[in-house]
């Protein structure tokens, strides 16, 4: 969806509209923090972006993770969309409690945070537990199996089961987290991190002031990120977020 829509920019600019994909928790957050550290560091080359929801997946979330459990996972490599093995890579990365292990996902930053900042190469990871990394792993060997009409009505059915998603005092309650690296061709290295509200509710509040905004003509024509349109401090503004610079390796003193 995202580099469908950022093919119809020039219409979309000829015709005054805005098109602005990833309103939510995928993509603001992570999109704000992927402009910030590039811009703390112009010269970069790649960009890893991670995240924990800290929040219990939606039926919604659950039913579009099945639907695409079989497509494997997705990087951006010298600017290109390139397919992956799912679970392809599980790097230990800490997003302020202490490092735990994150497995890559084919999120929508590989295509967003390329266009917010220009740097060619771009892998996102999840915090998960062992479990689902060995379950995404897995499902490197049963990709064809997973895509079958029964295989993905069976699914569906156990998610239709569950709960719909987290209550109104988990989201009040919970927080989730995400970091950022950026890193150049001489080996400079720059990270930051970023608290938020949880996830669901995170979306509700920047859905809703991303769209007032567009309708009240805010927001310029064309295809956009959250950061390209708001700026990398946008998220900033949402009640409760609160980001953190952590030292550069390589960089000059001061």
């Amino acid at each position: 969806m995202f580099e469908a829509l950022a093919r119809r920019d020039a219409a979309a600019r000829a015709a005054g509209f805005t098109l602005l994909p990833g309103a939510g928790f995928d993509v603001v957050p992570s999109d704000c923090l992927a402009a910030h550290v590039a811009q703390r560091l112009p010269s970069a080359t790649h960009l890893t972006l991670a995240f924990s929801a800290g929040t219990r997946m939606s039926r919604g979330t659950a039913l579009t993770a099945i639907e695409n459990a079989h497509a494997g996972g997705l990087v951006r490599r010298e600017g290109a969309l390139v397919r992956v093995p799912s679970g392809w890579r599980t790097r230990r990365i800490d997003f302020g409690d202490g490092a735990q292990p994150a497995i890559t996902i084919p999120w929508g930053d590989v295509a967003t945070a390329y266009h917010t900042t220009g740097i060619p190469n771009v892998e996102v990871y999840v915090a998960l537990p062992f479990a689902v990394r060995a379950a995404m792993r897995a499902a490197r060997a049963f990709g064809p199996l997973l895509a079958t009409g029964v295989v993905q009505r069976a699914l569906a059915a156990v998610v239709r089961r569950r709960a719909p998603g987290p209550t109104a005092d988990e989201r009040a309650r919970r927080r989730s987290r995400l970091w950022a690296e950026a890193r150049d061709a001489a080996g400079r290295v720059v990270q930051a991190r970023l608290v938020t509200p949880e996830s669901y509710e995170l979306t509700s509040i920047t859905a809703l002031d991303l769209a007032a905004r567009a309708l009240r003509g805010e927001l310029p024509p064309g295809y956009q990120t959250p950061a390209r349109a708001g700026g990398a401090d946008y998220i900033l503004g949402v009640p409760g977020v609160n980001r953190e610079d952590l030292p550069g390796q390589g960089l000059p003193a001061g």
